[in-house]
């Protein structure tokens, strides 16, 4: 005989059960429905990042010379102005052990490439490298296929809006519902309309400009240099055993800024670069922190130049790089 008390407990738990299903999918389906919709929607932003990869898919066996290195880079180098054949993954923030995480990555699609171009600006060796929590870390495994976690990549790691939702949110209203305009990002993911900040909003006059706040790193992390500095190292005997041809670079900074920069933290550096000169044959030094030919309109701020700037500085790049053939 079927015991009544036991199929009645087990019905209420199935009710209950099923309940709790569907206050869950009452809740959980709009919030997924959300996220799939705002994960869209980014994805269809124009970004530097997009473009840049969809040029690493579609160019990848035609690049001859690769940029790496910070926001200064960025900013420094329009690859549309460059007579060999570029691509430029530096990025906002991106340092040394991001940079070489790409560069290892992308050598077997970049099969044709010949020289590096990487990045020592002032205080580079006294600045801590990305984490594995590093936002971008979603972008480059997203658009440059790209591992930069330091450990194997889950489903989510693959979503951009949840990597920065409030980046992503502003983004999402500029474009969609400000002024998409604004977005001038040419096929190489430069943006040849990022005029605004500081220099332009004082009209590049050099009076106003000096007697403004400068955003600067003076305080010396001597615990990173040492670590930083092999880390360099290392990056610089990677290039050599694949035969690249070695340029380091340090874009145009503004004469406020360059006189307000830690001497101690400078000399390090500079003693660094002596360094490598020495110890390496065939590496290439491109310095143009104080290139008087660098005017004040090429700048959008102290340390990052506009897009004009870029377009005078990479034919410079240019011209350097056709001389080390």
């Amino acid at each position: 005989m079927l015991d009544q008390k036991k199929n009645s407990s087990i019905s209420s738990f199935k009710k209950e059960f099923l309940h709790f299903v569907k206050i869950c999918s009452i809740f959980f389906i709009p919030v997924i429905i959300t996220y799939a919709v705002l994960e869209y929607s980014v994805l269809q932003i124009p970004t530097s990042y997009k473009l840049t990869g969809e040029y690493l898919h579609n160019h990848a066996e035609e690049v001859e010379v690769i940029f790496l290195g910070s926001s200064q880079v960025k900013n420094s180098i329009n690859p549309k102005f460059l007579e060999k054949k570029s691509i430029n993954l530096s990025s906002t923030s991106q340092h040394h052990n991001t940079d070489f995480k790409i560069l290892k990555q992308t050598r077997d699609r970049l099969i044709n490439v010949k020289t590096v171009v990487l990045e020592i600006s002032y205080g580079h060796f006294e600045l801590p490298h990305n984490t594995k929590y590093f936002w971008k870390n979603n972008l480059f495994l997203k658009y440059y296929n790209v591992n930069t976690f330091d450990r194997s990549t889950y489903f989510k790691d693959q979503f951009i809006y949840l990597s920065r939702p409030g980046f992503f949110s502003s983004q999402l209203i500029q474009y969609y519902f400000k002024d998409s305009k604004t977005y001038n990002i040419n096929e190489f993911g430069f943006d040849e309309n990022n005029f605004d900040g500081k220099f332009k909003k004082h009209n590049y006059n050099d009076e106003k400009l000096l007697k403004t706040n400068v955003k600067i790193e003076r305080k010396a992390y001597l615990n990173l240099f040492e670590y930083n500095v092999n880390y360099f190292y290392k990056m610089i005997e990677f290039c050599k055993n694949e035969g690249f041809e070695i340029v380091i670079t340090s874009p145009p900074i503004y004469k406020s800024y360059n006189e307000l920069r830690n001497p101690d933290i400078l000399r390090r550096r500079d003693s660094i670069v002596n360094i490598i000169s020495e110890k390496y044959d065939g590496i290439h030094f491109f310095n143009s922190e104080n290139d008087p030919e660098i005017k004040t309109r090429h700048f959008r701020n102290e340390n990052h130049l506009n897009p004009d700037g870029a377009e005078f500085y990479s034919k410079k790049m240019s011209d350097f790089l056709n001389s080390i053939d």
